[in-house]
């Protein structure tokens, strides 16, 4: 019992650390906020007025550590194809909304995706929310709550400009999992969204289930808040959010099934995936939920957790998904892993 506590102890302190370093890089100044916009300036990114990237398209990228880099020295930049509102989608299909994950925004999540998907005549749309104004493609790191309330926004907006009932959702990492769950349990999303496809989602938490069992049972209720208190006031809440001890992931995931009637759920995940430990934490078991094992399909597909969006087998089974009444057989192809 003694050696539980220490050790709950010392987790408690390493993440207070953690939390408390970010803390200095978000107490530097900060750009200054885009003007006539109706996002809150607190969650707006640099280049990203209204959640929109304005910077200029990038270039198309094969891997995700090129495309990050590109993101940070290049503010804003907007994948090619995407965020045109003035699009209108063909007959039978919705307008698809990109979510990117934690410490990603939508150039650096979604170069591929985007021109990919609107060279298939889809209208593609992706914001960017609530990340370190200092490492500006580092989005959605803060509250999960604030990022699905941003995108719920966003989602409206879409859904004006394009004259669309309802969008179809493809999200990677938090943008598959807690980000776009939330906004459909909580705030009315049930309603516009009719597809969900979720990436590599973080949906039962980052971490073993066994190392957050072990957690939870070993601290306190006081402790827990204290972390969250200290994750969120270094603007990156959903590090914490994302664990599977967290009093966010047992609010969202805790509460009986997480799906809701009208949505189709689909879930692809691989089984290299090094940040979502063990990789079944990605799926949903949950009734009407179509989970998906990469290597099923493609035995040597070894892509990790970071470079998921860019791997061309999920690629083709995240289309699939999408227009599943001409889905075409997957053409396999190696995929080494990228840590």
């Amino acid at each position: 019992m003694k050696r539980s506590k220490k050790i709950a102890a010392a987790l408690t302190s390493l993440t207070t650390i953690v939390a408390t370093t970010f803390a200095t890089i978000s107490a530097a100044p900060a750009h200054a906020a885009d003007s006539n916009t109706s996002v809150p300036p607190e969650i707006t990114m640099p280049g990203s007025p209204d959640g929109i990237p304005s910077a200029g398209n990038g270039p198309i990228k094969l891997f995700t550590y090129p495309a990050s880099v590109y993101a940070l020295a290049h503010p804003g930049t907007n994948p090619q194809g995407a965020n045109n509102f003035s699009c209108k989608p063909r007959e039978g299909q919705n307008p698809v909304v990109l979510l990117p994950g934690t410490n990603s925004d939508a150039y650096a999540s979604w170069s591929m995706y985007a021109p990919k998907l609107t060279k298939l005549g889809y209208c593609v749309f992706s914001p960017n929310f609530n990340g370190l104004k200092l490492l500006p493609n580092f989005a959605y790191t803060g509250d999960i709550r604030v990022s699905a309330k941003a995108v719920s926004g966003f989602v409206d907006r879409v859904l004006t400009a394009t004259g669309s009932k309802k969008v179809d959702l493809i999200g990677w990492s938090q943008g598959g999992g807690p980000l776009p769950n939330y906004y459909i349990t909580k705030l009315g999303g049930d309603k516009k969204v009719s597809k969900h496809i979720a990436l590599a989602p973080s949906n039962h938490g980052v971490g073993p289930r066994a190392v957050s069992r072990f957690v939870n049972e070993s601290i306190s209720e006081a402790k827990h808040k204290k972390i969250e208190a200290t994750f969120a006031k270094a603007h990156i809440a959903s590090y914490e959010q994302q664990l599977g001890f967290s009093n966010f992931n047992k609010e969202l995931y805790g509460n009986g099934p997480v799906t809701r009637p009208g949505v189709k759920y689909t879930v692809i995940e691989g089984r290299y995936d090094d940040a979502v430990v063990p990789f079944t934490n990605a799926f949903l078991n949950e009734p009407g939920v179509k989970n998906i094992l990469v290597q099923d399909t493609c035995r040597n597909d070894h892509a990790s957790h970071v470079n998921f969006t860019y791997d061309v087998n999920v690629y083709q089974m995240a289309v699939n998904a999408l227009d599943p009444d001409h889905a075409q057989p997957v053409t396999c192809v190696f995929q080494p892993f990228i840590g």
